[in-house]
């Protein structure tokens, strides 16, 4: 057969087994709309917090006692010890430097000598009062005779005293001549040589204390509230409620971390920065290299604070607007939930109450939320 005329027929025949195959079997369509599949939301478990509150702050590592070392007594500086200069240590009661004692000497003999003669009068007219008595008594002398006596013995009495307050003024005078370490410390700065003189009362070094240091740490007042530390104008915390700081810094390449605690506060508001100013104290033991810390170091500071009943920590991605989470029920339900916000940190959010350890948190929900709308939770590790 001429395929001219075969691939037409093919093609006709083809169409009608088709035709006829939609017509005898007609497309079923459901009237029922299509299953909705419920949206992803990622869940945690809150955590239950289990320890205190860190409150953060930075401060400078400072000596606690810090004094400006005068002379006592006036005089020609006639020696000074090796360790009195910038930045030089030395323990309690070592001699810093000597001032000239020869006045101070000779003053003292002339105090003893004054004493000497003072109780020799003070014996004279305890002799003559007795026999002044002894004649008062057999009517041999007047009353105006006896008192004399008595009045001369009194007044040997008082200048035995004052010569014996002489002396002893002289011998501190004499003492004072060397100046002694009040503490063991270091010497901050001085400004003394030998044949130099100086004046009672002369500044002459800055002296500091180097077996305790201390840090100022500034508070937000928002922060006091989690360290429940009484108020008093004086500012000293009592020892049974001081809390515990771990202050940390860097130095020559290692990392310092040391243990300290607060011990007061300085119970003013700042004006400049409306901060609260906490002091921690940090004691030194030359001894044990596990206290010693560089003075001057800027460190960072981890105040522990109250331990929260029944809060929890979560990511603050959990948090919708209004001061609320969103939670999933057993029933896979999304539902908006009030909540107390105890604290916002960097990345987390501290509530308290209203959750359990086995409640699950949305964090990743999308923008459009409705209560009670269906999803599909999937579990993931808290943050």
């Amino acid at each position: 057969m001429n395929r001219k005329i075969l691939l037409p027929m093919i093609i006709v025949i083809g169409g009608v087994v088709a035709a006829a195959a939609l017509v005898l079997n007609p497309n079923q369509v459901s009237d029922s709309p299509p299953a909705r599949v419920p949206p992803k939301v990622s869940v945690i478990h809150p955590t239950l917090i289990d320890e205190p509150l860190i409150i953060d702050s930075q401060g400078t590592v400072e000596p606690a006692h810090r004094i400006t070392l005068a002379a006592e007594v006036a005089g020609r500086v006639s020696a000074i010890s090796d360790r009195f200069q910038r930045g030089g240590a030395f323990e309690q009661g070592d001699v810093l430097f000597t001032i000239d004692d020869t006045d101070a000497r000779l003053a003292l003999q002339r105090a003893r000598a004054s004493e000497q003669q003072a109780a020799i009068d003070l014996k004279i007219n305890q002799g003559d009062f007795k026999r002044a008595q002894e004649l008062k008594e057999q009517n041999l002398i007047s009353t105006q005779a006896f008192e004399q006596a008595q009045l001369q013995l009194a007044r040997a009495e008082a200048q035995q005293q004052a010569t014996l307050v002489a002396r002893q003024e002289a011998e501190l005078a004499l003492k004072r001549t060397q100046i002694k370490a009040p503490f063991r410390g270091r010497i901050e700065s001085e400004s003394l040589d030998v044949g130099q003189f100086i004046n009672r009362g002369e500044r002459v070094a800055e002296l500091i204390a180097l077996d305790v240091y201390e840090v100022r740490l500034p508070i937000a007042r928002d922060q006091l509230a989690y360290l429940d530390l009484p108020f008093s104008t004086r500012g000293i915390i009592p020892k049974e409620q001081r809390p515990k700081v771990t202050l940390s810094g860097e130095f020559a390449g290692q990392e310092w971390l040391r243990e300290a605690e607060l011990i007061r506060t300085e119970a003013q508001i700042d004006s400049a920065t409306r901060q609260i100013f906490a002091v921690a104290s940090l004691p030194i033991d030359s001894n044990d290299p596990n206290t010693l810390f560089p003075l001057g170091l800027f460190v960072k500071a981890e105040i522990e604070g109250v331990f929260p009943q029944q809060a929890y920590r979560l990511p603050r991605s959990s948090l919708a607007p209004g001061n609320r989470i969103l939670t999933v029920d057993e029933n896979n339900q999304l539902w908006l939930k009030n909540v107390d916000i105890l604290r916002l940190e960097h990345d987390d959010v501290v509530i308290q109450g209203g959750l359990t350890p086995e409640s699950l948190v949305c964090v990743s929900a999308g923008r459009t939320v409705v209560d009670g709308m269906r999803v599909e939770p999937v579990m993931m590790d808290a943050q």
